[in-house]
């Protein structure tokens, strides 16, 4: 019997690859896995997406030019004329000192609070768990808002509410000989002062962020910018900013603030100055804002771009830091099926999807209301007996798709 030679078999190993590799294309482009999408209402916004600059009356806070400066508000907090916004201390010792002091102080405010009151006045756990309950609800609300003074207070609810149901049910919670120990830290503690306090002529919402951009743009011309000039500054915003050891941090002298962008005029046509929108904040979590257009959604004829001015009222320690933000205007909003736009198929002269029932597959007409480059968004209609149901499995991928075919 003849001996392949080594030269025989590795051709007969490549041409065994080749084949190997041309039946596994030819069944993947004939055998495509379907891939199905449940059916759930959503809604979907006809939008205008930009890159906006925001512009606020925020005037910078220095530091003391001597020993240590720390303030004495948090992020988010107002300030009224002539407050208090920092302390100076002589050395980091002393500020640290004090600090512990604030500190023991609360605590000691908050479990003599709590003392006070009285396991009489809960009815039963069941009202107490409800109570609970509430205040996660509350502590959450106030952790998405970003206010950190708020996040506080609904922890202290919290821990208070958690704190009653444990004597309510007989734990061991022994408040006098914390309040003892708490009043030990409090005399020890009790010599460290600050020196002097660094206060406001202006009130305002406080914010330890500065960037160095802060009087970049004149607040008092913000509803007058033109394209260019808008342009210009969303570039300045493109550099790194620097934050100013000289300062201690800005407060936000007016609650009116804007956002600025430049769009396409097409863009605007459906809006009208003075129109209310929502805005979401797409680089903030989703934040949604309601703002008002003050101007840019009329422009001139012919005009390519156009400078686009909404304001807001709305202001908190989140708000207080953003300095460059994208931007969702949301124009209209719709409900229905969104689907990919490959999923739609015409079958008999009629628009609509495949959805699997089982192992076969059904066809459900349906009348496209929106799309966009990527989907589309169907009408839902549960009168319609041969429209798509909630939670049909629509099939938004697969080969060969008919009515009444049956898959394995």
């Amino acid at each position: 019997m003849q001996k392949l030679k080594k030269d025989d078999i590795a051709i007969i190993v490549a041409v065994l690859l080749i084949v190997a590799y041309i039946i596994f294309q030819f069944y993947s482009v004939s055998h495509v896995e379907l891939e199905t999408q449940i059916a759930t209402v959503s809604t979907v916004y006809e939008k205008i997406d930009a890159t906006a600059i925001i512009v606020r009356d925020e005037h910078t806070i220095e530091k003391s030019n001597s020993g240590i400066t720390v303030p004495c508000i948090s992020d988010g907090d107002k300030v009224n004329v002539t407050g208090n916004v920092a302390m100076t201390f002589s050395s980091s010792d002393e500020a640290q000192k004090y600090s512990q002091y604030a500190e023991v102080q609360r605590e000691l405010e908050y479990y003599e609070e709590l003392e006070s009151l009285t396991v009489g006045q809960v009815a039963n756990v069941e009202s107490l768990d409800s109570e609970i309950s509430a205040d996660v609800d509350e502590y959450v609300r106030a952790v998405s808002s970003g206010e950190l003074s708020s996040v506080t207070s609904r922890a202290s609810d919290l821990n208070d509410s958690i704190l009653r149901r444990q004597m309510l049910i007989g734990e061991n919670v022994n408040l006098v000989s914390i309040i003892q120990e708490l009043r030990k830290k409090e005399a020890k503690l009790s010599s460290a002062k600050p020196d002097s306090f660094i206060t406001t002529d202006t009130s305002g919402v406080f914010s330890s962020y500065v960037d160095g951009f802060e009087n970049t743009v004149d607040y008092s011309k913000a509803e007058t910018m033109g394209v260019k000039e808008i342009k210009s500054a969303v570039n300045k915003f493109e550099e790194k900013g620097e934050s100013d050891e000289r300062y201690l941090g800005k407060l936000v002298t007016s609650y009116k603030w804007y956002f600025m962008c430049v769009v396409p005029a097409s863009e605007v046509k459906d809006l009208s100055d003075g129109d209310r929108v929502e805005v979401a904040l797409k680089d903030s979590d989703d934040t949604v804002l309601t703002m008002q257009i003050v101007s840019g959604a009329q422009p001139n004829t012919g005009a390519k771009e156009t400078a686009l001015i909404l304001r807001s009222s709305e202001m908190n320690s989140k708000i207080a830091s953003i300095r460059k933000e994208n931007i969702e205007i949301r124009i209209k909003s719709r409900e229905g099926i969104q689907v990919p736009a490959s999923a739609l198929h015409v079958e008999n002269g009629k628009k609509g999807v495949y959805a699997l029932i089982s192992s076969q597959v059904k066809f459900r007409e349906a009348e496209v209301i929106y799309s966009d480059d990527d989907y589309v968004l169907l009408k839902f209609d549960p009168d319609n007996k041969n429209g798509i149901r909630l939670y049909d499995k629509i099939i938004i991928q697969g080969k060969g798709l008919s009515d009444g075919r049956v898959y394995t």
